[in-house]
């Protein structure tokens, strides 16, 4: 599947992110949890496209990450999506300021935007905007051949 295809299921009642990895307390935090007030206004078009700054609603990753305690040597976050074959690699103190959101413009995600939680982080590339957030894993050094994101840059929108 590539990362641009919506997945099949994407109910926001049932949705989930799970934080593992390198922490005290791995989590998994259900979609409607992280409709909190916290909010960025960011385009997602990619290198040669346009489209106007949206208002996306959300939580901020640091705020799921604090709830799970990260390790002291803990470095990165490497986040999945429901694309088994794509993950994208950050520095922790970078994903920390990123928002996992679940609302463009006060609505619900659409499935085909990366709803119901998408990553957004500010200054991205395009492949950095993570649709379908499934999973964050907290590592104790950089991902690695784990992180696939540049090796297969989205289409995106």
């Amino acid at each position: 599947m590539p990362h641009s295809e919506p997945p099949t299921e994407a109910d926001p009642g049932r949705w989930t992110v799970t934080v593992d990895g390198a922490v005290a307390t791995p989590l998994s935090v259900p979609a409607t949890d992280l409709a909190a007030g916290a909010s960025m206004r960011s385009s997602t078009a990619c290198e040669g496209e346009t489209e106007p700054r949206r208002r996306w609603r959300g939580v901020r990753v640091g705020t799921v990450l604090d709830r799970a305690d990260p390790t002291p040597d803990a470095t990165h976050g490497l986040v999945h999506t429901t694309d088994p074959e794509y993950a994208c690699g950050f520095d922790l103190e970078r994903l920390y300021e990123a928002l996992l959101a679940t609302h463009l413009d006060g609505d619900p995600i659409p499935r085909e935007r990366g709803g119901p939680v998408r990553l957004l982080v500010a200054d991205a590339d395009c492949w950095e905007r993570v649709k379908w957030v499934t999973r964050i894993d907290v590592l104790e050094g950089p991902p690695g051949d784990a992180d696939t994101a540049r090796d297969r840059v989205p289409a995106d929108d």
